[in-house]
C-alpha cells in the first residue's frame, strides 16, 4: 500500500509540474500492485489452511463410534418361595394360633378411687349398744345416787313387740319408752320382765 501511494503522489506531483508521466510509471505501478497482491494472498493461504485442519479435525469426532456406557450389574437374589409344612403320615396338622386378647389394664394404687366413707349409725344404734350394756339391780348402784334417784311407784304394764305399744304404768301414769318419768329419771325401755331405768348416766333395772 505504501508503495501505490508513494507512485500516486508522485504522479500527482508530475501533473502540478506540467510534465506528463514517464513510460517507467506505469511499469511501477504494476509491480507495486503485484507485490501488494502477494502480500495479501500469503495471510489468505494460511487461513483457510487453518479452517481445512479444523474442519477435518471435527469431521473426524463427529465420524468416531461413540463408546459404550459400562452400566454396573446388580445381583437380584431370587425370591425365596414359603416354607410348607408336610405332616407325616398320620399327623394332623397344627392348629393356628389364636390371636392374643388385649392385656387387661391394671389399676396401680395411686389411681384406685377413695373408698366411699360409709353412712354414720343412726341414733338408735348407740340405744342399741346401752341395751347391751350389763344392767345392775337398784341396790348395786353406788350409796349417793340411790339416795338422789327420785322414789317412784310401779305398777300394770303392757309389753308388745313394737315399741310404740308398750307402756308402763308409773305413779299412777302410762308411760312410753324414753319418757322422763321423774326429774332427771328416764325410762328408757321395756322388757318382758323388767323395766331399765336410767339417772344421770347409770341405767338399773325395776323387776315387775
Amino acid at each position: 500500500m505504501s508503495y501505490i501511494l508513494e507512485a500516486l503522489k508522485k504522479a500527482q506531483a508530475e501533473r502540478q509540474l506540467g510534465h506528463s508521466p514517464t513510460i517507467h510509471a506505469p511499469t511501477l505501478q504494476a509491480a507495486t500492485q503485484a507485490a501488494a497482491a502477494s502480500r495479501w494472498k500469503q495471510p489468505v493461504l494460511l487461513v483457510v489452511a487453518a479452517l481445512a485442519v479444523v474442519i477435518a479435525a471435527l469431521v473426524v469426532m463427529m465420524l468416531r463410534p461413540a463408546a459404550p456406557v459400562a452400566v454396573p450389574a446388580v445381583a437380584v437374589a431370587p425370591a425365596t418361595p414359603p416354607a410348607v409344612v408336610t405332616p407325616a403320615p398320620g399327623q394332623a396338622l397344627p392348629e393356628p394360633v389364636a390371636a392374643l386378647p388385649p392385656p387387661v389394664a391394671t389399676v396401680t394404687p395411686a389411681q384406685r378411687p377413695d373408698p366411699v366413707p360409709a353412712p354414720a349409725a343412726p341414733a338408735l344404734a348407740g340405744a342399741a349398744a346401752k341395751a347391751e350394756e350389763p344392767v345392775l339391780n337398784l341396790r348395786e348402784l353406788p350409796e349417793p345416787i340411790q339416795r338422789a334417784i327420785p322414789p317412784v311407784t310401779v305398777g300394770g304394764y303392757i309389753y308388745s313387740r313394737n315399741a310404740a305399744d308398750r307402756l308402763l304404768l308409773v305413779d299412777k301414769i302410762l308411760r312410753h319408752e324414753g319418757e322422763e318419768v321423774a326429774p332427771g329419771l328416764l325410762l328408757e325401755k321395756l322388757l318382758p320382765k323388767e323395766a331399765v331405768f336410767s339417772y344421770k348416766g347409770y341405767r338399773y333395772r325395776v323387776p315387775y
